[in-house]
């Protein structure tokens, strides 16, 4: 991973009203290339808004017009913008967040875990991939797939540097804080990597009011940045990859140092994960 500035959004997306998701999402890529921010995330489902099954009738396929969009201001701002889209592929629509960089489609990952509505209107993908990216290698874990450990490990045992985390949810702020300062705190400690969280804020335009939120976590689990006002906001720190290096480097002087990853036993777990629970 390269030193570099990264950036989260809360902000409010209307169900079906892109135009003006795409124009809120060019206010805060603007404000980002200002302050020479290198990685800007938004929110699940930012461009599509976020509601079941409502959201399907406004999906696109990654050659529409919306990801081109997005692509276009990746390379016109020269910053790497992470959005997300209910996509339509064959017969099938994905919960999907997807990286743009240099006017590139530098990768996507569709929703492995899907919630109980979701499931209903959406297929699974079934790939948990990282993307590598010009300053750092990215993963994706949606929404309440923070709940998901495995995620986590598995994209840092892939090399990822940070995960991101974008949120459609309808916790109030103090629950959410609540919430994210347990579980996503855990992620980024027990897999040394950094943890870029983002939700949806506000009415999408149906009646669902999402509750917001946005927070930066190091790999040390500890806080960078957060916001959880009640109103469209951006937070950004810089991020260096000397705590990467001193935590996963092999020799180490102490156990506040130690890397996880590298001392664990597969062949105590294997059993446990080819079998279902009982």
């Amino acid at each position: 991973m390269e030193q570099m500035i990264v950036a989260a959004v809360q902000m409010n997306s209307i169900v079906g009203d892109i135009e003006h998701n795409l124009n809120s999402m060019k206010k805060w890529v603007e404000t980002a290339s200002e302050q020479n921010i290198d990685l800007i995330c938004f929110p699940e489902m930012c461009i599509t808004g976020y509601a079941m099954p409502q959201s399907i009738e406004f999906s696109e396929t990654m050659c529409g017009d919306s990801v081109r969009y997005v692509l276009e201001m990746s390379r016109d701002f020269n910053i790497a913008i992470s959005a997300g889209i209910s996509e339509k592929y064959d017969d099938r629509v994905y919960i999907t967040q997807f990286i743009a960089e240099d006017g590139v489609l530098k990768g996507k990952y569709r929703k492995t875990h899907l919630g109980e509505k979701e499931k209903l209107y959406y297929a699974a993908g079934n790939s948990i991939e990282t993307i590598k990216c010009k300053n750092a290698n990215i993963g994706f874990q949606i929404c309440w797939e923070s709940h998901f450990p495995e995620i986590s490990s598995i994209l840092a045992l892939n090399n990822a540097d940070i995960i991101l985390m974008p949120h459609s949810s309808g916790l109030p702020p103090n629950r959410r804080k609540d919430v994210w300062d347990k579980c996503l705190r855990a992620r980024a400690y027990d897999n040394t990597v950094y943890v870029i969280a983002c939700n949806q804020l506000g009415d999408n335009g149906l009646g669902t009011v999402f509750g917001g939120g946005c927070t930066i976590i190091d790999p040390r689990g500890d806080i960078l940045a957060e916001d959880y006002n009640s109103k469209d906001s951006m937070i950004a720190v810089n991020i260096t990859p000397e705590i990467l290096d001193k935590l996963r480097r092999k020799e180490y002087t102490s156990m506040k140092d130690l890397y996880y990853l590298n001392r664990r036993r597969p062949e105590l777990y294997k059993k446990l994960t080819e079998n279902e629970f009982q």
